[in-house]
């Protein structure tokens, strides 16, 4: 019998399997493997059962329960068979991706959902990290990115680090409804670039990309529309003196003998002092529209009868018509004969919008400038400004919203007010009428923010801008506000805003363009959702703000009171590039103001601290004035109703040509209480310069003692009183007789009275006293003589000469007025002086009039009242010495 016929089927599947196995073995002996211990290999079974472990050991392998090393078919991208849910292989030339592209290092490819996919696949549940970190996320750029980018519901709420120094803090994210302005898009970044453009193109080119990003706002200098601003006309100047006006006014057609003109001077001494009339002066004005445009300059106008020196007593002032799309003028200037004019002031338009008169006062305070320009003028229009957002960029071609209309090559810039003003709109409609609390906008620091355009709480009730609230505290100012905005343009526009605050931002204006006002605070209807809300109760502390036309204006347009302001150590200042501006404060255009209040802070270097047009009631407290021309100019009517005060209390001014100058006599009252007054005025001038009821008491007032440095009180004809008590001058006789001399007042002291509507007269205003006993001096008289008590309620009059006639004169009386009349008799005489009135008859106690006294000392003093027809002895003391 065959041998091989007598094999089992089953020995032959096993002599097979060994076979197998032998060869098997040999080639992994051949083969390159792993070292010992990567991998646990099938050992060599042998013995009885060899079989049964062997079978054991691959499905222990297949299963799981042994671990193995496998290698997976790696086809290319291009060989990748027809896809099998389920199935995976490992693509060598593939990229991470879903589904799977080619182009990449390498990645494990998995059929699922009918592709390969070469990356996990989008989320279907809640992403659980067990505790783990995500690391190296790409910043958000667009809502639904894995960071949160403003989209509703992101918001992260009550975070606190765990390390308690800061070093944890969650930047950049609103938290518990305050929102932050670096979650809006703000970039906090004053970087640049050198763009290229043509006209019709979104695409321009910049010189480097820098930090400019997708999705950044920016501005570019000038690349906008063709200029809408419009040239002023009917430019003028006017040289203007108020150094011997006895009733100083706005008038500038006044002749130069009746305070009109230009004035020379003596007084060699004085900062003011002028010593001819004859210099040339050239003003040419620009127009800026709100948009950037600027209008072409007006032609030369010139004035050869300048003064040498500009101060405040000899001033030029240059009027003009202003435009209608006009919101700022830029007024270029220069002295001397075949000047070229330069920047010399930055101001906003007057009022609300169109051809209206505008004046600047040129007291020779040079302040402003222009990014782009300098302070050289431009000779013709120049365009509007590009405001655009960042669409696309690619290397350093970068595609933009808006195309720009201009071709050539500018300046491209940050543009951080479109996210804050969107952060402001988060939490204000612009609708409100005061029944929805807003909210608190947040600056985080250390920053500055570009600001292209103005920021815009227009109907906002209850928002707040300010440092983050871990900031707050006092101290230094650790977020700028940098206008590169339209040279003359608003900054802050809070028309229509009750409750708001501004807090802890500076607006130094040392870099940037010049700013027409800082911070404008004002009640005029726009045809807006959010003309509902009045004007009230905002709040502005722990600002610092430099170089701009005017610092902080109220109720420019106004019709309707703005009222409640309260303004806390707020810094109007001369930055450290040495130009502060025109005015620190302006209140009440259109529109009267109440109750507003400054408190601390200072105001330095500007042509005038406060300009107080229509005010109802406005005190100063703890403020300290520096290095200004005029600490405070009443420019029109104050209190429209002759129911105005304006009071200073504990106060200092350092420096200025004038405290007060006030140019009209309307029935309110100044009050100086407990301040230093350490001023020099001009030749001329004085200290203050007052048309209404006075009241100074407790203060210092004129330092250095010399002639000059006065206060006039006004109208010589009809002067209002002053009250003056416990105060020190360095003038030893401060009050002049306002008829335009040096000379001293004859009235030293007198006392306020009461009104009431109509003029009727009442009682006495301070504690009701009936006067005060401070006589003026009528001096030794050897002639009968006239005694008027219209300056002072008491005459003191001496005399050697026997049988004069003293006559009561009752010029100015008001009815109801106590007088006081000491007669001295120092020589001794036969007969003392005898007593008639001008009017009226003198009523005497008992009907018989006094024998005055006769002997050398001796001094008679008696009282009258005059009722309005007859004077009426109240009481006599005579004979005394």
């Amino acid at each position: 019998m065959d041998f091989r016929r007598k094999i089992s089927p089953a020995l032959r599947g096993i002599a097979i399997g060994a076979l197998i196995l032998l060869v098997a073995t040999a080639d992994t002996l051949a083969q390159n493997l792993p070292p010992p211990g990567s991998y646990l290999p099938i050992p060599n079974f042998t013995g009885v059962g060899a079989g049964l472990q062997f079978r054991e050991a691959i499905n222990a392998r297949l299963s799981g329960a042994q671990p193995i090393a496998p290698a997976i078919v790696t086809p290319t991208f291009a060989n990748l068979p027809a896809e099998q849910d389920g199935m995976l292989l490992y693509c060598r030339d593939c990229k991470s991706a879903a589904p799977c592209v080619n182009g990449g290092a390498g990645a494990f490819a998995l059929g699922t959902r009918g592709q390969w996919a070469c990356a996990g696949a989008a989320l279907e549940a809640a992403l659980n990290a067990n505790g783990n970190k995500v690391s190296n996320l790409a910043s958000g750029t667009v809502n639904g990115d894995a960071l949160a980018f403003g989209q509703s519901g992101a918001q992260l709420n009550t975070l606190s680090g765990s390390k308690l120094d800061g070093s944890d803090a969650i930047v950049n994210v609103s938290l518990n409804g305050v929102k932050n302005v670096r979650a809006f898009g703000a970039t906090g970044s004053l970087a640049t670039a050198s763009a290229t453009t043509v006209a019709g193109s979104a695409t321009v080119t910049v010189n480097s990309i820098g930090d400019f990003n997708i999705g950044n706002w920016i501005k570019i200098d000038h690349a906008g529309a063709a200029s809408d601003a419009n040239t002023p006309t009917g430019v003028t100047i006017a040289p203007n003196s108020y150094g011997l006006n006895p009733n100083p006014t706005s008038d500038i057609t006044k002749t130069a003998a009746n305070g009109g003109g230009c004035q020379v001077d003596s007084a060699t001494g004085i900062p003011g002092h002028n010593t001819a009339c004859n210099v040339s002066y050239t003003y040419q004005i620009v127009g800026v529209s709100q948009a950037g445009g600027w209008s072409a300059p007006t032609a030369a106008v010139s004035t050869s009868a300048g003064p040498a020196t500009l101060s405040t007593n000899n001033n030029l002032v240059v009027s003009w018509t202003g435009a209608a799309n006009d919101i700022a003028y830029l007024i270029y200037s220069c002295s001397g004969a075949s000047c070229t004019p330069t920047l010399h002031a930055v101001m906003p338009h007057a009022g609300a919008p169109g051809a209206t008169a505008e004046l600047y006062r040129d007291f020779g305070h040079s302040f402003g400038t222009d990014e782009d320009f300098g302070t050289a003028m431009p000779s013709a229009a120049t365009a509007q400004d590009l405001f655009a957002q960042i669409t696309r960029v690619n290397g350093n071609s970068v595609t933009l919203s808006i195309a720009p209309a201009q071709t050539g090559t500018f300046t491209m810039r940050h543009d951080d007010s479109v996210p804050i003003n969107a952060a402001i709109n988060s939490i204000c409609a612009h609708t409100a009428t005061g029944g929805t609390v807003g909210g608190i906008v947040e600056f985080p620091a250390t920053s500055t923010y570009p600001l292209g355009q103005s920021l815009n709480l227009y109907g906002c009730w209850g928002v707040t801008l300010s440092l983050t609230a871990a900031q707050n505290g006092d101290g230094g100012h650790p977020v700028e506000l940098e206008w590169h905005g339209v040279t003359g343009g608003t900054v802050i526009n809070m028309n229509k805003a009750a409750d708001s605050r501004v807090a802890g931002l500076s607006v130094s204006g040392i870099n940037g363009n010049t700013a027409g006002v800082i911070i404008d605070v004002d009640n005029y209807p726009t045809g807006g959702s959010g003309d509902g809300l009045a004007t009230q109760h905002d709040t502005f502390e722990r600002l610092e703000l430099g170089r701009a036309g005017i610092g902080i204006r109220v109720a420019n347009r106004s019709t309707a009171n703005v009222q409640d302001m309260s303004f806390r150590d707020v810094q109007i200042s001369n930055p450290s590039n040495g130009q502060g501006g025109m005015w620190g404060y302006f209140f009440g255009g259109n529109g009267q103001t109440y109750n507003e209040e400054i408190r601390g802070g200072l105001i330095a270097g500007h042509d005038i601290a406060i300009v107080s047009a229509f005010v109802g009631q406005l005190e100063i407290y703890g403020t300290d004035f520096e290095q200004n021309k005029i600490e405070a100019w009443t420019s029109d009517r104050f209190g429209g109703g002759a129911d105005g005060n304006m009071m200073f209390s504990g106060v200092t001014s350092e420096g200025a040509q004038s405290f007060i100058f006030d140019p009209n006599s309307a029935g309110s009252n100044f009050i100086i209480d407990a301040s230093r007054i350490a001023d020099a005025p001009g030749p001329n001038g004085f200290v203050m310069q007052l048309n209404r009821p006075t009241a100074i008491k407790s203060s210092w007032v004129c330092g250095g003692g010399t002639t000059i440095c006065g206060i006039s009180n006004g109208n010589a004809p009809n002067p209002q009183p002053i009250l003056s008590m416990q105060n020190n001058y360095g003038d030893s006789s401060p009050f002049r007789n306002g008829d335009g001399s040096n000379a001293p007042d004859t009235m030293m002291f007198t006392q306020f009275t009461d009104s009431i509507a109509g003029g009727v007269v009442r009682v006495g205003y301070l504690n009701h006293a009936p006067s005060i006993e401070a006589c003026s001096n009528v001096g030794t008289v050897s002639a009968n003589t006239t005694l008027l008590f219209a300056t002072n309620s008491c005459q003191k009059i001496s005399t050697t000469t026997t049988g004069l006639t003293y006559t009561l004169l009752t010029n100015g009386l008001i009815a109801d007025q106590v007088v006081t009349v000491e007669s001295y008799i120092t020589g001794a005489i036969a007969a003392g002086p005898a007593f008639a009135t001008s009017n009226g008859a003198i009523k005497w106690t008992g009907g018989v009039a006094p024998t005055s006294s006769v002997a050398s000392g001796s001094v008679d003093i008696l009282r009258f009242k005059w009722d309005g027809t007859n004077w009426l002895e109240i009481s006599r003391s005579i004979g005394d010495h």
